[in-house]
């Protein structure tokens, strides 16, 4: 009987352990915000020296109709927990590339639309690709209400409109923007890092468009 219940309690906090150890946690590290043309925006430092694992999901959309070859993002971190001569890079890449479509909202949708009114400069750019993508909605009057959505399909006529997989989680006033070229990115950071940030580097082309980024860390802690 004594053996049985000493195997209880190890069970038992075992199983608290383990529950402690995986309780997760997502963080809006970097909301949505405007990156000029040839201007950096260095994201918030988030602290992970207690965290069991930590992956960032970065978002980042073309803000005009300019030609753009790229933003690039940088994920540092550091093995210390203060100070700023401790940064190392532990990778970087180019954001989304092209020339991005304007679609114009007409109308504010109802909480459940998922086929939104729009009206568009053009019948050209990726709205014709005619395959499921990440296209951006800029918040309006705010842009930490931007939001990316999933394009199932486009119309291109007197009453031209696009619609999403799920309806908007924010409610967008009249005319609202869409821009048909953004992407998402899912980077695992290692377990020795103390801390980390992004720096969204819009000055990779001299020449092209503004930029939108946004990014949320995810951890689990003890």
């Amino acid at each position: 009987m004594k053996i049985v219940k000493m195997c209880l309690l190890i069970i038992v906090v075992l199983a608290s352990c383990l529950h402690a150890q995986t309780r997760s946690r997502s963080v809006v590290l970097d909301d949505w915000a405007l990156i000029a043309q040839n201007a950096v925006r260095e994201g918030a430092t988030q602290s992970i020296s207690t965290w069991q694992s930590t992956t960032l999901y970065i978002s980042c959309a073309n803000g005009s109709t300019t030609t753009h070859t790229g933003t690039k993002m940088i994920v540092q971190i550091s093995p210390v927990d203060s100070g700023d001569e401790a940064w190392e890079t532990h990778i970087e890449f180019i954001g989304p590339t092209g020339t991005a479509l304007e679609a114009v909202q007409v109308v504010v949708p109802n909480a459940t639309a998922t086929t939104i009114l729009a009206s568009y400069a053009s019948t050209a750019g990726l709205y014709d690709d005619d395959g499921v993508r990440a296209i951006f909605l800029l918040g309006s009057p705010t842009v930490t209400d931007s939001e990316l959505c999933t394009l199932i399909s486009h119309v291109s006529s007197s009453a031209s409109s696009v619609t999403i997989l799920d309806p908007l989680t924010n409610t967008p006033g009249a005319s609202s923007t869409w821009y048909d070229i953004a992407e998402t990115y899912i980077i695992e950071i290692p377990e020795y890092a103390n801390r980390l940030r992004i720096i969204y580097d819009n000055t990779y082309d001299s020449n092209g468009s503004t930029a939108y980024t946004y990014c949320a860390v995810y951890g689990v802690r003890p």
